[in-house]
């Protein structure tokens, strides 16, 4: 069996304010005031017969598409959108599920047409019911629905050996946290944001954007202790510099 390899497909660096349109910056520019400074970094991981997203991107739900980006960052790793057999959600905001799917050629069409998509039953079920004033997310939503390969995921499901789930809350009512666990060296945890960037693993917080901010930093506890007892690196898909992070 092969070795995994894990790398970031960085999206670029954002500033996101009250109209919670996502602008690009530089890496190294300020947000500006009363806006906050976002990076995107789905994750690739790959290992044999594998080729695995950690989270989609933002796709068509910026100021400008994001395909493009993922696109070339596949390319720059050999790979075409094709190649991509799982996609792991580890929640469904836009800017982690948007590039699922895109209207670049004026109408929807998969982004990684041959991929199963791993995701919540109970965010993908609550999602579907919340009415929405943008009819683009709910034609986005409706195509997924008919069209993806959803697989639909509960707490501690594994999919794949090695692989597994657990529900944990807090950033949204129902997030997941994905472990990857391919062997010494090799254990890889993606918590979406309740754990988004390197800060998230050295300071206490309750962020105002989240569902329940306590428990969020609750399950922050939880998880570095898990990680640091079992040498998981932490994947930090909201990263300014550094999303994967060794303890």
């Amino acid at each position: 069996m092969s070795q995994p390899l894990v790398s970031a497909l960085y999206e670029g660096t954002f500033s996101v304010g009250a109209d919670k349109i996502f602008h690009r910056i530089g890496r190294d520019d300020d947000a500006g005031k009363a806006a906050l400074k976002i990076s995107l970094n789905p994750i690739l991981l790959r290992r044999s017969e594998h080729i695995m997203l950690l989270d989609a991107g933002l796709g068509d739900f910026g100021a400008e598409s994001h395909i493009p980006v993922m696109l070339a960052n596949l390319s720059e790793h050999g790979l075409e959108p094709d190649d991509i057999t799982d996609v792991f959600l580890s929640h469904l905001h836009f800017d982690h599920i948007g590039g699922l799917a895109t209207r670049e050629s004026g109408f929807w069409e998969l982004t990684f047409s041959e991929a199963r998509i791993w995701l919540g039953r109970d965010e993908w079920d609550k999602l579907r019911d919340v009415e929405r004033s943008n009819p683009l997310e709910e034609q986005f939503l409706d195509f997924l629905e008919v069209h993806a390969d959803l697989h639909m995921v509960d707490d501690g499901d594994e999919p794949f050996d090695g692989i597994f789930t657990r529900v944990i809350g807090g950033h949204t009512e129902f997030s997941l946290a994905w472990f990857f666990d391919f062997g010494e060296g090799h254990r890889y945890l993606n918590a979406g944001d309740v754990m988004n960037t390197r800060g998230a693993t050295t300071r206490r917080y309750a962020a105002k954007y989240d569902f329940d901010g306590k428990l969020s930093q609750q399950r922050r506890d939880e998880l570095l202790d898990f990680a640091q007892k079992n040498g998981y690196k932490i994947l930090a898909y909201h990263d300014n510099h550094q999303p994967i992070v060794t303890l």
